[in-house]
């Protein structure tokens, strides 16, 4: 299992104990990606009750996670699994990440034909690597029995298609990607932008997250992407990277979506669980740090790209974004909070 090199009092998760709040109880957040309707949130919804369904059955809070993934993964609705983006040269290329707050961390960047990338990310986390690359990494996934698997849906590919002819129109709605036409210079596809009938470039993200909470203290994050239409091939966002997309201690976890180059300067999810450490101690209202940490976050780099969190705490859970973004949570046993799911994050006060 990766852990990592010096394991400190963030790994370290203390016993389980009542508090001002109550005993701890399971509970789990999702998200869909920032950028994603409120009417998807009912997925994140089925991926919360299946996180928590796994828990309860099992008691492993990474296998619970990995399950709650995999309900989103195979939601064509989400750009992660089946539905990922179809790139401008019909290509995908996955990736997906778990950690856990024993530090233990796995990922896999730039995979390609596999069904569910977070059970690879997941078994990395059983090596004595990081992260998995590529070729690298898919050839790890047909050891480890993932058969081929073609991701692609008639909706995503007939997307790029659009998308194809509005960058051939010089459409002005999108926005640009590269500064005037260096793109062109760096172009890595197999075929030219003439000749997939491109001028110009987009950008765009999408990616679905969850994290948890046992009853004993232990937290788990996980993400997943499908990327990005217009991208060098090869480009790896913030998902695989330890510490920006996702993270997770003993004070909880979080987990970010965006534009991955945004979220890794700031080293984003690793950045809000620091603050939920450091403010632990002297909090003065513990059922909202999770919503005050999201907030916070996203507001790190909102005027620099648009971004989303989800934020789990000892006794609290929250989600803020700068765009529309499909999320859900509840703890075990509970029904959902009112006013929260189907909602664009940040409008409940």
């Amino acid at each position: 299992m990766t852990r990592v090199a010096a394991p400190s009092s963030d790994f370290v998760t203390p016993p389980a104990s009542p508090s001002a709040n109550g005993p701890l109880r399971a509970a789990a957040v999702a998200h869909g990606g920032v950028g994603s309707p409120s009417e998807a949130s009912d997925g994140c919804r089925a991926a919360v009750d299946g996180a928590l369904a796994e828990l309860a059955r099992t008691g492993d809070p990474v296998a619970a996670a990995v399950a709650g993934i995999v309900v989103l993964e195979d939601d064509p609705r989400f750009s992660a699994g089946t539905g990922s983006v179809v790139r401008l040269d019909g290509s995908i290329q996955m990736d997906a990440s778990i950690m856990s707050s024993d530090g233990s961390f796995g990922a896999v960047a730039a995979l390609e034909g596999v069904r569910n990338p977070i059970h690879v990310a997941a078994a990395v986390r059983e090596t004595p690597h990081l992260l998995l690359a590529g070729d690298g990494a898919t050839q790890f996934a047909r050891r480890l029995g993932h058969l081929p698997y073609d991701p692609t849906t008639p909706e995503r590919a007939a997307a790029t298609a659009a998308l194809k002819d509005r960058l051939a129109r010089r459409d002005p709605s999108l926005a640009a990607f590269w500064r005037g036409d260096e793109w062109r210079e760096r172009w890595n596809y197999r075929l030219t932008p003439e000749e997939l009938g491109i001028t110009a470039a987009e950008r765009g993200n999408d990616t679905v997250g969850l994290v948890i909470r046992t009853t004993d203290g232990r937290f788990v994050a996980a993400l997943s992407t499908g990327g990005t239409a217009v991208m060098l091939r090869g480009r790896v966002g913030d998902v695989p990277l330890y510490g920006a997309g996702l993270w997770a201690s003993n004070s909880g976890a979080a987990a970010a979506t965006g534009t991955g180059e945004r979220i890794t300067e700031v080293l984003l999810a690793n950045t809000v669980c620091g603050w939920l450490r450091d403010g632990a101690a002297s909090d003065p209202d513990p059922a909202t740090a999770a919503d005050r940490a999201a907030r916070r976050g996203v507001d790190l780099i909102a005027q620099k790209a648009e971004t989303g969190l989800i934020v789990i705490t000892p006794h609290s859970l929250g989600a803020y974004a700068s765009a529309p973004m499909a999320w859900a949570g509840r703890h075990a046993d509970e029904g959902w909070d009112t006013g929260r799911d189907g909602t664009r994050p940040g409008d409940n006060g």
